[in-house]
């Protein structure tokens, strides 16, 4: 196709619109977990009738700037939804993600077209993801756009924090804002190659997810290094050139039916869910230790925060989750039992510490603790192992 260098004005965008020259092209997004294509993202193109293409960096700042991207938005969805019966019907697991901006939700437009889409039943409001920049997010400044994204957020849909690590202040606006995925931008991932501060923030931003139960996408992944290393660092989605380029419905529908498979042996989610046990046994020895053994002149603790729910802790929502891609290992297998045992006897020794149980009985329960703490990091460990090979 022919590639454009005209100048852009808002008339010819909106006759692009009236004209259904604006279309989406679709980029895969491929599970780190288990290897498959888990998703698609919705990118704006402006095809004209002779073939010339139009990325969208060079109208979306325009139509930005003019206020015409909320009336974009609005009368592409509906096309969205139609482009989205097509491709789940081949796969009907696929999530799918588009952009928009806060601007989209100063008027309630947007919202009663998605609600719409989701009450009558169009499309699984779990299958949809909407991508906003945390720059847009800031510069929207109403409270109005933080409920009506509270209010889809309540319905099932998913909020993503597109282009991660570029803003000043992304880590104070996850706390705000309901978001349930970070995108790693894809410059920094780029980088990596030949800077080791993006390889660090990287690691730590994946790790930073992982504790506030954040999905994590990379974008722009370009070389099977780059895929390898987001891998094993615990990432759990990419999407990039060295996967797919973005692709017309035709072609998207084409790679779907293919089933192509990539790596997706989970070793970083192994080597998390280890840490994250060890963070769980520290947390409730220290507290139980605070509280039966501390000096009682500087005060006890009135609260364990220590999860006694077995399938709620960390490690147990991996092992409900993502481990079940471990299924049928016999490590992994082998897991559950002393995974339980220990919730159990976490909550003795919470009982024990409230009802100020002798120091021999409270060290018997800690001892048993660790020794189940122990056969449990084995078995992980071995997982490890056998994963990496």
């Amino acid at each position: 196709m022919k590639k454009d260098n005209k100048t852009i004005s808002l008339p010819a965008l909106e006759s692009a619109l009236r004209n259904n020259r604006l279309v989406y092209y679709y980029q895969p997004k491929i599970s780190l977990v288990t290897g498959k294509i888990s998703g698609v993202e919705a990118l704006l193109r402006w095809i004209e009738p002779d073939g010339t293409v139009i990325p969208p960096l060079r109208f979306i700042p325009l139509a930005e700037e003019t206020g015409f991207v909320t009336e974009i938005a609005c009368a592409m969805f509906p096309k969205l939804i139609a482009d989205l019966l097509l491709i789940h019907d081949i796969n009907d697991s696929l999530v799918a993600s588009f952009n928009l901006t806060a601007q989209d939700f100063k008027s309630p437009e947007m919202t009663d077209l998605i609600h719409g889409a989701i009450l009558s039943r169009q499309i699984d409001p779990e299958q949809l993801q909407i991508e906003l920049t945390e720059a847009s997010i800031i510069d929207s400044g109403e409270p109005i756009v933080r409920d009506r994204l509270q209010g889809l957020v309540g319905l099932g849909v998913t909020l993503a924090m597109d282009d991660f690590g570029t803003g000043y202040s992304s880590i104070d606006t996850l706390s705000q804002w309901p978001f349930k995925v970070i995108k790693l931008d894809q410059g920094m991932i780029r980088r990596m190659n030949n800077c080791p501060k993006s390889t660090a923030i990287v690691q730590s931003s994946i790790r930073m997810a992982h504790s506030l139960g954040i999905s994590i996408v990379a974008e722009g992944v370009e070389t099977a290094e780059i895929y390898d290393f987001l891998m094993q660092e615990g990432c759990t989605e990419a999407q990039g050139f060295w996967m797919s380029k973005p692709l017309p419905m035709a072609e998207l529908l084409a790679f779907i039916k293919k089933d192509q498979r990539w790596s997706g042996l989970p070793v970083g989610l192994i080597h998390i869910a280890q840490l994250d046990h060890i963070h769980w046994r520290k947390t409730i020895i220290d507290q139980v230790i605070n509280r039966s053994f501390g000096d009682s002149s500087a005060g006890k603790v009135q609260r364990f925060t220590a999860e006694m729910d077995h399938s709620k802790c960390r490690l147990g929502q991996w092992i409900f989750g993502h481990g079940q891609e471990f299924m049928g290992h016999k490590a992994f297998d082998m897991l559950e039992e002393p995974h339980r045992r220990l919730h159990a006897i976490g909550k003795e020794l919470v009982e024990a510490a409230e009802r100020n149980a002798s120091h021999d009985e409270m060290a018997a329960l800690l001892r048993e603790l660790t020794q189940k703490s122990s056969l449990l990091l084995g078995l992980l460990q071995e997982m490890e192992n056998q994963a990496a090979f």
